[in-house]
């Protein structure tokens, strides 16, 4: 889970840093790089060789709302 919270981390300062650029191509990009990494953390989190607990869970569908909030977002563009 250590390691999962890390890359959230920096895939949000990945965020924070190319919003500075206030290029919409470049943020589109980031976007859809933080749809997959978001959607495949969810299913890394649930498909893990481990039993699954209420954390893991509630932890699986916060990075599918994340997921789902930045499909959303770029089918709106």
């Amino acid at each position: 889970m250590r390691m999962i919270a890390v890359t959230l981390i920096a895939l949000a300062g990945n965020m924070w840093q190319n919003s500075k650029l206030n290029n919409a191509a470049s943020l589109g990009y980031v976007g859809r790089v933080m749809f997959v990494a978001a959607a495949g953390l969810g299913f890394l989190t649930i498909f893990i060789p481990a039993s699954l607990t209420p954390f893991a869970i509630g932890y699986a569908v916060i990075g599918f709302g994340f997921s789902i909030s930045y499909l959303i977002n770029l089918i709106r563009k």
